[in-house]
């Protein structure tokens, strides 16, 4: 019970939420590095300056400023119907990871700065592109646009509190939330140790095939979840567990892109 009252909290607490985003992103980047060759985790430390977590927030950073501004769009994902990532549009995640990946390839043809925020970009997107929220599904109107959910704290009667939360704050913050108390490094290593037997299975594809097991994922969601719904205690413990899955994915595939980049 003492589970869902700090969930409540941090529900209600929601302007801080954004730093649990950057937590999130964090703990992909460290598995991710975790699980980087010995060359390219070499390589990767000499483009960026710095490991990978503490890099993985630029591209956030830089959405706010109003000369890159057009950025934000890169966050999300667009499917078609058939829930397979097929767009050509420059402001789609799967479309501008393509993008930096061939910079990357070819770094020996670009600018010092050019190379460095492409890899960063990378770093960041490919942990955004498996987020449920941030999944763009032609055929289902509700994963278009944000909406509130409402979420008990587990009591009934003179106790019972609800919370209402937006779709993305739920998937972006208030499930990382629940380990406040955890390093990038302590969740990363949960995460090896609860997942590490599917790392081969996750990794194998490309970013589009990526794309196409998140869109296949988030639509099972859109089946159940509608604006204004309340939020099952089953549900939302199967949601905590499928997410940090899910963060698993991203780490793993970070891993096996850069690896392949940096051979």
């Amino acid at each position: 019970m003492k589970r869902y009252i700090v969930l409540l909290i941090s529900l209600l607490c929601i302007s801080t939420a954004s730093a649990w985003n950057k937590f999130a992103q964090q703990c992909i980047a460290t598995l991710a590095e975790q699980n980087l060759t010995e060359e390219a985790k070499s390589e990767a430390t000499k483009i960026l300056g710095g490991d990978l977590a503490s890099n993985s927030w630029w591209l956030q950073t830089i959405a706010k400023e109003e000369a890159t501004k057009y950025t934000s769009s890169w966050h999300y994902i667009k499917v078609n119907a058939e829930h397979k990532s097929v767009t050509k549009s420059k402001k789609d995640g799967v479309v501008q990871i393509e993008r930096c990946v061939d910079i990357l390839e070819n770094r020996a043809e670009h600018s010092d700065s050019t190379v460095v925020a492409a890899l960063k970009s990378v770093i960041h997107l490919v942990a955004d592109m498996h987020n449920i929220a941030h999944i763009r599904l032609e055929d289902i109107p509700t994963s278009q646009r944000n909406f509130n959910i409402q979420i008990s704290n587990g009591f009934t009667g003179k106790k019972a509190k609800i919370a209402q939360v937006t779709w993305r704050k739920y998937w972006e913050a208030n499930l990382i939330n629940r380990h406040a108390s955890y390093s990038p490094e302590l969740f990363a290593a949960d995460l090896e140790t609860c997942h590490g037997a599917d790392k081969e299975r996750f990794s194998a594809g490309d970013v589009r095939y990526w794309a196409a097991d998140m869109a296949s994922l988030a639509a099972a969601q859109y089946k159940w979840a509608k604006p204004d719904m309340l939020m099952s205690r089953e549900k939302d413990n199967r949601l905590e567990q499928m997410n940090e899955k899910t963060m698993a994915r991203a780490g793993y595939r970070l891993a096996a892109l850069l690896n392949g980049i940096f051979k």
